[in-house]
C-alpha cells in the first residue's frame, strides 16, 4: 500500500481523466490524496481519496461561467498570444503557492508519488527540492517539439513534402529563439524564486523529461510520429467515460435507438458560448431527417427548438455515444477522442486554448473534419455532415481508431506504471 498526491487543474477536462485513475488506485489499497479545485470536492471524496483544496487564488473553478469570465485577460488575446498566457500566469505563475500547499499537505501525508496534470507541474519542482518521485499525466494533445512538427498553437500538419518539413523546422526555431523566449525568461525567474537553478533545455522539453514518468492519455495513431521519445514516456490510451448505470433517460430517448442518424454536438466545458458553435449546428441541421442533441445546455437556454433537436444539461457519454453516428464538436481531446474509441467520425470547430491542435490530429487521421475556424456558419457545418455521411472513409478511419483505441487500459496501464515506479525508487 503506498500513498499517492493528485494534482489537478480545477477544470473538467484536467480533473475527469484522473477519477478513474483514483478509483483504480483505491481499488488497490492505495491512500490517495488529491489537491484540486472545491467544485470538485465531492467527487474526489466519493471516489475514497483525501480532498485538499488549491489555494483560493487559483481556484477559479466555476462550472456555470466559461473561461472568458474566470480569466477576463483572454478574451483581448487569440492565438500564439492566448496560448503564451495560460503558460505564463496559469501554468506557471502558480507554482510557488502549489509548491507552499505540498509542503503542507506532505506532512500530514507522506506520499510516495505525485502525479500532476499538464498544467499541474509542482511535483516535478518538488522532486527537484527533495521530495517524492512524480508522474506527468498528459491530458491535452502533444506539445513535445519533433522533427518536421510545427509548433504547438498553430495547427498545422506535420510536414511531409520538403517545404513544409522545412517551414516546421524553422517555425520551431524561431519559436524557441523569438516569439516563446520571453517564456521561457518567465520560468527561469519563478525557478530562481523558489531556489532552483535555470532550465538549459527549452520548457516545452524540460516538462516532458523532468517527470519519472509521463503517461499519455492518447494513442501512436492519433498523435504525430515522433522519433525521440523520452525513455520516461508512455502511451496509455484515451480514458474513456463508462456508462453511468443510474443515469435517468430523458423521454425522448428511444428517438435516438431508432434506425436514423444521431447527430451529437458537444460543445465541451471551456469555451461555452453557444453562439459559436451550438447554434449554427443547430440551425444547419434543423431540415435534415436526423436526430440532433446539443449538450451542454440548461433547460431555459434554447427556446423554439426543432422538432429533430434536443438538449439536456448534461449526458453520459458513455450512455450516449453508443447510439451517435456524427459528433460535432469544439475540439476538446478527451471528448473527441471519447467519439473516435467509439468508432464516431467527428467535425472540429475549434480555433482557441489546444483545440486547434485537436483538430490538426483528427484531419490528420482522416477519422473526420477540420472546419479550420472558431465561428462556422450553419453551410459549413451541414456541408462537412454531409460529407461524411456520404463518403465512407470517415466512418472506416473512426473504426480503425476505434480498434487502436481498445487495446489500451487507460487507468490500468497508469496504476500500473505508477506501482512499478514507486516499488523501483523503494528498492
Amino acid at each position: 500500500m503506498h500513498k499517492i498526491i493528485i494534482l489537478a487543474l480545477p477544470v473538467e477536462g484536467h480533473f475527469n481523466p484522473f477519477v478513474p485513475v483514483i478509483t483504480k488506485l483505491v481499488e488497490k489499497g492505495h491512500k490517495v490524496g488529491c489537491v484540486t479545485g472545491r467544485i470538485f470536492k465531492d467527487r474526489v471524496e466519493n471516489a475514497g481519496a483525501a480532498f485538499y483544496p488549491l489555494p483560493q487564488k487559483w481556484d477559479r473553478s466555476d462550472r456555470d461561467k466559461e473561461v472568458y469570465e474566470i480569466y477576463p485577460e483572454l478574451k483581448k488575446k487569440k492565438g500564439l498570444l492566448q496560448i503564451r498566457y495560460y503558460l505564463k500566469h496559469i501554468k506557471y505563475d502558480q507554482v510557488p503557492d502549489i509548491l507552499n500547499l505540498l509542503e503542507n499537505v506532505l506532512k500530514h501525508f507522506p506520499a510516495d508519488l505525485i502525479v500532476g496534470d499538464t498544467f499541474m507541474i509542482a511535483g516535478s519542482w518538488m522532486k527537484e527540492m527533495g521530495g517524492p518521485p512524480d508522474v506527468h499525466l498528459s491530458v491535452l494533445p502533444l506539445s513535445l517539439p519533433g522533427k518536421n512538427i510545427a509548433p504547438f498553437g498553430l495547427g498545422l500538419l506535420p510536414g511531409k513534402s520538403f517545404f513544409s518539413k522545412l517551414r516546421n523546422n524553422l517555425l520551431n526555431t524561431v519559436f524557441e529563439k523569438v516569439l516563446f523566449n520571453d517564456v521561457q525568461i518567465y520560468v527561469n525567474k519563478i525557478r530562481k524564486k523558489v531556489g532552483l537553478p535555470p532550465c538549459e533545455k527549452s520548457f516545452s522539453i524540460t516538462d516532458y523529461v523532468m517527470p519519472d514518468l509521463v503517461l499519455h492519455t492518447s494513442v501512436p495513431d492519433f498523435e504525430y510520429y515522433h522519433d525521440d521519445f523520452p525513455a520516461n514516456f508512455h502511451f496509455i490510451g484515451p480514458v474513456i467515460i463508462p456508462p453511468d448505470n443510474h443515469y435517468k433517460k430523458p423521454e425522448w430517448w428511444p428517438e435516438i435507438e431508432k434506425d436514423i442518424p444521431v447527430v451529437l454536438i458537444s460543445q465541451g466545458t471551456i469555451a461555452k458560448k453557444i453562439d459559436d458553435l451550438i447554434y449554427p449546428a443547430i440551425e444547419a441541421l434543423k431540415e435534415e431527417k436526423m436526430i440532433v442533441i446539443a449538450v451542454p445546455i440548461k433547460d431555459v437556454e434554447i427556446r423554439n427548438l426543432p422538432e429533430n433537436t434536443h438538449t439536456a444539461p448534461y449526458i453520459p457519454f458513455g450512455n450516449l455515444l453508443p447510439h451517435v453516428d456524427i459528433m460535432i464538436s469544439n475540439g476538446g481531446f478527451g471528448g473527441t477522442q471519447n467519439a473516435l474509441a467509439h468508432g464516431i467520425p467527428v467535425v472540429i470547430a475549434g480555433a482557441t486554448e489546444d483545440k486547434m491542435e485537436v483538430a490538426a490530429r483528427l484531419e490528420n487521421s482522416g477519422a473526420g473534419i477540420n472546419l479550420r475556424k472558431q465561428k462556422p456558419t450553419p453551410a459549413d457545418i451541414r456541408k462537412a455532415v454531409m460529407k461524411i455521411l456520404s463518403v465512407p472513409s470517415y466512418k472506416q478511419k473512426a473504426k480503425e481508431l476505434q480498434t487502436n483505441f481498445a487495446k489500451y487500459d487507460a487507468p490500468t496501464l497508469a496504476v500500473e506504471l505508477m506501482e512499478g515506479l514507486i516499488e523501483k525508487k523503494l528498492k
